[in-house]
């Protein structure tokens, strides 16, 4: 691939093409017959129809999460377009991404549903409405407009395809990260996190000790910094330990199957060293410590967290803190296992649209390289999924973190061999699985259960939702 590691993608060269809408039925008054009368008076001639009243009208339904940085670019892709494209209104819907799931049922249900959106951005993802038969099937733009998306390869693109057919338009490529905060690595003296992620000196122990070193005041909420918070939910956690709550078929199915939270050792690994850093070495905040200090905004941006393991759009969340800040690889766990997820969202089209054709003109124009979707890089901080905006990308998170563009070229480019695809994007229902699993594990963090009879009784319940 043109700018990640070689053999993994290939970017080529690509020039962007925006085709027309294409121009409705219209209809002309028939031709008259016989021939007229002496007296009868010259017909005054019809006025010339205006090129846009000849289309057809169409109103487009555009579902979004509410997102403050980003709305400026959803209002702006809604005026761009209606402007090129007087004969269609786009209606902009902002949710909070919190709510998307249960709007989306009820408009699913009453077959009022929005005609462009991106599945992952519900909590329950993609699977979920794939399974409901929801996603149009976008085989035939896509075929059609391949050569104008040259840059996005075709790893990336199969991600949302099934039998051959896909149903979902990737727009951007998330890894996940160290997040750090570099004036207290500074205070306390100590060496940055390394950024090779094939570094097996950076492991799980060695972040502990630098967490041990930036913990301080702890008890104190307005001066207390914890060293370390892994905001990986659970499963992810067991993916640094090479460990999984999941079988290898609920990936590639989409159905959960026979859950293994409690039936792989590598699992078990994984929460009782998240345990260790909040009861043992006491590094990290502990559920109810986690949601005071959420109360003052984020604990990464507020200062009272050192380190954050979080996904790429920390990029994003984090531009407007007031200390300096950069990103570093995820450590090897101590057994030299490490995977962690990548984010890979895509536009879909809702199968029932009444206006499929002009919703894939609306995908493609958000997702233009020279236009939309340059502009989303710089609004939304995501890694681009097509390659030709990559550079962009480099360019706009330096001017956020304090890295040099090489620094977060290797970082980025480092974490794509140790990366798969988020869970929630591959297992439908997720958002119900990840409520089932927190209500375990937050008594397991609080050291209320013991690790292994929690992870059963995980088992248990995720096994009930069947």
């Amino acid at each position: 691939m043109k700018t990640l590691k070689k053999g993994l993608f290939q970017a080529f060269a690509v020039s962007q093409v925006l085709a027309l809408v294409l121009a409705g039925c219209s209809s002309g008054a028939p031709a008259a017959s016989g021939t007229p009368s002496k007296d009868a008076k010259p017909e005054a001639p019809a006025a010339a129809k205006p090129a846009d009243d000849a289309k057809k009208q169409v109103k487009l339904t555009w579902l979004v999460r509410s997102e403050p940085s980003v709305e400026p670019w959803y209002n702006a892709m809604v005026k761009g377009f209606e402007a090129k494209n007087p004969n269609i209104k786009i209606e902009l819907q902002v949710i909070p991404q919190a709510e998307i799931d249960q709007r989306l049922t009820t408009m699913i249900a009453g077959k009022n549903v929005p005609d462009v959106w991106s599945p992952n951005w519900a909590n329950s993802g993609y699977p979920t409405y794939k399974n409901m038969d929801a996603l149009l099937d976008l085989t035939p733009y896509i075929t059609k407009d391949r050569a104008f998306y040259k840059g996005i390869p075709d790893e990336v693109l199969k991600i949302y395809s099934k039998d051959g057919k896909y149903y979902g338009f990737p727009m951007s490529n998330t890894s996940t990260f160290l997040f750090y905060n570099k004036d207290l690595f500074d205070e306390a003296k100590l060496p940055y996190p390394s950024l090779d992620w094939n570094d097996k000196s950076w492991n799980w122990n060695a972040m502990v000790e630098a967490a041990k070193k930036l913990t301080k005041n702890v008890g104190d909420p307005s001066k207390q910094v914890f060293g370390l918070w892994n905001a990986q939910p659970a499963n992810k956690t067991a993916w640094m330990f090479g460990g999984d709550f999941f079988q290898k078929e609920a990936y590639d199915t989409g159905n959960m199957g026979v859950p293994q939270a409690s039936k792989n050792p590598k699992n078990i690994a994984a929460i009782q060293a998240n345990v260790d850093l909040i009861n043992k070495d006491k590094v990290s905040p502990n559920p109810a410590q986690l949601s005071a200090a959420s109360q003052l905004g984020d604990p990464f941006m507020t200062g009272h967290v050192a380190m954050v393991i979080q996904g790429g759009w920390g990029f994003r969340t984090y531009k407007d803190a007031k200390f300096k800040w950069a990103a570093a690889a995820v450590p090897f766990s101590p057994d030299g296992s490490k995977q962690i997820p990548l984010y890979v969202d895509p536009w879909c089209i809702s199968k029932t649209s009444k206006n499929p054709d002009e919703s894939w003109e609306f995908i493609k124009f958000l997702t233009d390289p020279a236009g939309g979707a340059k502009e989303y890089v710089k609004a939304a901080m995501s890694y681009p999924a097509n390659l030709d905006l990559a550079e962009d990308w480099y360019k706009a998170t330096t001017s956020v973190a304090a890295m040099s563009m090489d620094e977060i070229k290797k970082v980025y480019e480092g974490s794509i061999p140790f990366g798969r695809p988020s869970d929630n994007h591959k297992i439908a229902k997720f958002s119900t699985i990840l409520t089932t699993s927190n209500q375990t594990i937050d008594a397991i963090f609080n050291g209320k259960v013991p690790v292994e009879e929690g992870l059963k009784t995980i088992d248990q319940n995720l096994s009930s939702l069947k």
